[in-house]
């Protein structure tokens, strides 16, 4: 954890307590879904950096505080031909937060929030989003130095090229 932030990808198919969740939230959306948890160490400048999902994603801080910030989708001109509009700042595909936060690709911030435990966000497929834990000066520190645990449930809502909705 020293360097980053340990993902249990489809924890809620492996940890019992996390399946039932996901098949609550499953029968509750009538949509595929899937969970993840993500563990990051306290004072993590950079716990993932700028990116997008494919899926509609409920994010469920459950310890410790994460601090997430949401752009706007990139305008379809600060692509390059191949980029997938899901999978930004995935594989070979660039999305740095100085293009975000300057403009550069069309992108506004939505969202700057530091969710705490039973704090809950929702983060559209395709938007921008970057998480870190470090904590702003003025703000007690004693809370915050518990590792960050959050759940993400991931709604596949645009598979395929597909929308469920």
């Amino acid at each position: 954890m020293k360097r980053g932030t340990v993902i249990f990808n489809a924890a809620g198919s492996h940890v019992p307590i996390l399946a039932s969740a996901t098949l609550a939230c499953t029968d509750a959306a009538a949509l595929p879904c899937a969970l993840n948890m993500y563990v990051t160490a306290p004072d993590m400048r950079t716990s993932a950096p700028p990116h997008t999902d494919r899926q509609d994603v409920a994010v469920v801080q459950t310890e410790g505080r994460k601090r997430w910030r949401v752009y706007t989708p990139p305008e379809a001109a600060s692509q390059h031909p191949t980029a997938d509009a899901f999978a930004r700042g995935k594989n070979d595909d660039d999305l740095p937060l100085h293009a975000l936060e300057g403009g550069d690709f069309g992108s506004e911030k939505i969202l700057d929030v530091t969710l705490k435990a039973g704090d809950v966000l929702f983060v559209p497929a395709g938007f921008p989003h970057t998480t870190d834990t470090v904590v702003e000066d003025g703000v007690d520190r004693s809370a915050d130095e518990k590792t960050s645990i959050h759940l993400t449930f991931n709604f596949d809502t645009h598979i395929w090229n597909m929308d469920f909705l």
